[in-house]
């Protein structure tokens, strides 16, 4: 998710030149990054793939602070955003919450609790709106849909804010887009925890839209009946990040 002046991949800042110009661009920016990933994979079919969950290895592919897989040519490579301070969870301390007046129930989830919900795989392109993307990323995790709908959701549940544990991000989907096959909880990617710049332990991701849309770092799911701005959002990106052009029923 595109967030602040330092880029931390590889330990070099972004470069606050780079970032006011982003800043400044709001929309604008999304535009011009839709206009020039509208082609190759970049369509409502092939945003991502379902991808068998023990087919998945090490080999597939390695985190940039590890070294570039063969297969991905730079500059396609990962570069980690945040906003505020990088948290840095244990496992054995970490919790996620799902609650909200959307909800007729609500649980508090460990990180083995997570990982005994139905675990998917997807395959899909990770695109950042600021113009760099990585291919070929496997991510797995649990369907967000499958979270909500095992806390009885009510005729309240019409949007979800996903709250980052650095305590300053956040973002929202609609709950039709957040019940898409593609909008996943996920924990792995290409077989490897995730680690911590990447959103460890657990992050959303949700190919058909740009990075940004994708929270890191998840403390908290609220299920409500409004409608919240995105940290981004607030400061004039697009709330519908689509990197294709939606059917008109999405």
């Amino acid at each position: 998710m595109p967030a602040g002046p330092e880029d931390v991949f590889r330990g070099r800042p972004i470069g606050r030149r780079l970032f006011i110009v982003l800043l400044g661009a709001g929309a604008a920016g999304i535009a011009l990054a839709k206009h020039a990933y509208a082609g190759d994979d970049a369509t409502p079919g092939n945003v991502a793939t379902s991808v068998p969950v023990g087919s998945m290895t090490p080999d597939e592919g390695r985190e940039p602070s590890e070294g570039v897989h063969p297969n991905i040519v730079p500059p396609e490579r990962f570069r980690y955003y945040s906003v505020g301070d990088i948290p840095d969870f244990t496992e054995r301390a970490w919790r996620l919450t799902v609650d909200g007046a959307g909800l007729d129930g609500g649980m508090e989830l460990r990180l083995a609790d997570l990982k005994a919900f139905p675990n998917v795989a997807i395959r899909s392109t990770f695109r950042c709106v600021t113009g760099w993307r990585v291919r070929n990323c496997v991510w797995r995790g649990v369907r967000v849909r499958d979270i909500v709908d095992a806390n009885s959701p009510n005729a309240k549940a019409k949007h979800i804010t996903f709250y980052a544990g650095d305590g300053v991000y956040t973002d929202t989907l609609t709950i039709g887009q957040a019940r898409s096959d593609h909008a996943i909880l996920a924990w792995e990617l290409n077989g490897r925890p995730l680690i911590r710049e990447q959103g460890y332990p657990v992050r959303l991701i949700y190919p058909d839209m740009y990075g940004y849309k994708n929270v890191k770092w998840l403390r908290r799911i609220e299920v409500k009946p409004v409608h919240d701005l995105g940290f981004w959002e607030q400061r004039g990106w697009d709330d519908n990040a689509y990197v294709y052009t939606p059917p008109s029923n999405g």
